[in-house]
């Protein structure tokens, strides 16, 4: 495939989010529409960093979700031509590539890895969205 996928891992996410949270907090892999939530987060983060000439290629990113994972995916085949220009653009050597935007580059996933600034980013959005509610009964 010529498109740039990132698979965003809801393990990761809920270690990070709990070292930060005292109490229940709720599992990504029964929450899909956190999971969606996160994937737009994510985008977001990265797209300063995704090359832009005409716009294309950070218009095509988008989540795409099954049952089994969350995907951030940049260059789809309903994009035409940026399918394959994603590809080559996220592996380029950006040694000897001249950028038409200041501050982009190639491998922009890097910047929502774990360790990452961007991550810790994410999690800051994922915190509040992960808290679980906890009932108390009156007494």
């Amino acid at each position: 495939m010529a498109e740039v996928t990132f698979r965003l891992s809801a393990q990761e996410i809920r270690w990070a989010v709990k070292k930060r949270v005292t109490g229940p907090i709720i599992a990504l892999t029964k929450s899909p529409d956190v999971m969606r939530l996160l994937g737009e987060k994510a985008i977001e983060i990265v797209e300063p960093y995704v090359p832009m000439k005409s716009g294309d290629l950070r218009r095509s990113a988008y989540v795409k979700q099954t049952s089994r994972a969350t995907q951030l995916v940049w260059g789809s085949p309903n994009v035409g031509k940026t399918f394959r220009y994603a590809k080559y653009q996220h592996d380029a050597d950006d040694f000897n590539w001249k950028r038409h935007t200041p501050g982009t580059t190639s491998y922009w996933t890097m910047f929502i890895m774990p360790g990452s600034s961007g991550f810790d980013e994410l999690i800051d959005y994922a915190e509040p969205l992960m808290k679980k509610e906890v009932k108390r009964e009156s007494g």
